[in-house]
């Protein structure tokens, strides 16, 4: 297998996991990452060991050496990062959302396939061994031959505190949607994937529940080892939602509800997702990544425990270790990566291979926008 040479624009939360999840597979090479400006990218680039840096993405992107381009920035900058890698001819795996709208997300997609770029999101939770496990299931109808309803939710803590603040509450910095966009796109994503049948409709109620926080004067690091009453705070506005309740209505005629809250104590990173079929039930926690239960009506409930030698074929590719030995977020990330780039390699179609591709982003953009047109106009919306 060829070696492919990438390139990491943003080093923040999400781009170290993306050098980490890279060098597991083996066959990639980050050439060069890129940031804010030449003083950060080279401190950076010592840090993660990488050889080449710029302190401007638009050098990163006139390498010619580097053939694929890992947008991990904040996502104001998603779009326009996007958009002038594909024109630099630069494979993109772009993280979500793809764009701040769908008709920038539109144009991202028109523009990838009209340079026949390949193109890919990071919803990582399809990624997962058991959740691979499920959709195969589902394909092969073991859980009757229709689905009822879909329902989950997805909740956080970590914006609890009025102290709490991150880029994300702001409009102009995070898009005109946070909870929903943030973490609610990973629960419909999964859920589309899962059932294979899009959202086609949606009714929505939002809330800000704290419509003013505080926001440090200075970078939050500076204080980590000083009392929090001596940190010197200004109040901001807050225009994004803290917490959403969707219903949903699915194409083949199901129906379900998700919730999505990044104020709720004692939840960390809790995603759930039931689907309920005409003969069973499957349930799935991220927080449990390696447990699938399996609900009957006339007999004992099941729980499947991620274990090679019980699996499916099609979900094997997922699964790295033996039975009780975990696997979980950095493996969905890595199996992402895994997905796109051997779809590069082979040259085939990403109709054939797991990874979320640009389609998939803009139908997520459009699905936000419905949710948030509903909630305005306390209506059903279409998608």
């Amino acid at each position: 297998m060829r070696e492919v040479k990438v390139g990491i624009i943003g080093t923040g939360f999400i781009g170290p996991v993306h050098i980490e999840a890279l060098r597991r597979l083996g066959f990639v090479k980050i050439e060069a990452l890129a940031e804010a400006n030449e003083e950060l990218a080279k401190e950076k680039a010592a840090e993660f060991n990488i050889s080449k840096y710029y302190g401007d993405y638009r050098e990163l992107l006139a390498d010619e050496e580097i053939e694929v381009i890992h947008n991990c920035t904040p996502n104001f900058l998603h779009y326009q990062i996007n958009k002038e890698a594909i024109k630099a001819g630069k494979h993109v795996v772009s993280e979500k959302p793809l764009s701040m709208t769908s008709v920038e997300s539109q144009e991202l997609l028109e523009l990838a396939r009209e340079n026949n770029v390949y193109h890919a999101v990071n919803f990582n939770y399809r990624q997962y061994p058991v959740v691979q496990e499920i959709r195969n299931r589902i394909k092969q109808k073991d859980m009757g031959d229709d689905i009822y309803l879909i329902r989950g939710y997805y909740i956080q803590d970590w914006l609890l505190y009025d102290t709490d603040y991150n880029w994300r509450v702001e409009k102009k910095k995070g898009g005109s949607s946070r909870a929903v966009a943030d973490i609610g796109s990973h629960w419909c994503d999964l859920a589309q994937h899962l059932s294979g049948q899009k959202i086609v409709e949606v009714y929505a109620h939002l809330k800000t529940v704290l419509p003013v926080r505080k926001k440090p004067r200075r970078d939050i690091e500076t204080f980590k080892n000083k009392e929090e009453e001596n940190i010197d705070y200004e109040e901001i506005k807050v225009d994004t939602e803290d917490y959403a309740t969707v219903l949903l209505k699915f194409a083949n005629g199901a129906v379900g509800s998700f919730t999505v809250s990044q104020v709720s104590a004692g939840h960390k990173n809790d995603l759930f997702i039931e689907i309920n079929g005409t003969k069973k039930s499957y349930s799935w926690s991220q927080e449990k990544a390696n447990e699938l239960v399996i609900g009957y009506r006339d007999k004992p409930n099941e729980v499947l425990v991620k274990d090679p030698a019980l699996l499916c074929r099609d979900a094997l590719d997922y699964a790295y270790y033996p039975g009780g030995h975990v696997e979980g977020w950095s493996e969905g990330v890595k199996n992402m990566l895994n997905s796109f780039y051997r779809c590069l390699l082979e040259k085939g179609d990403p109709e054939n291979y797991s990874f979320a591709t640009f389609a998939d982003g803009h139908y997520e953009n459009r699905l936000v926008e419905a949710i948030l047109e509903s909630t305005e106009k306390d209506r059903w919306v279409k998608v």
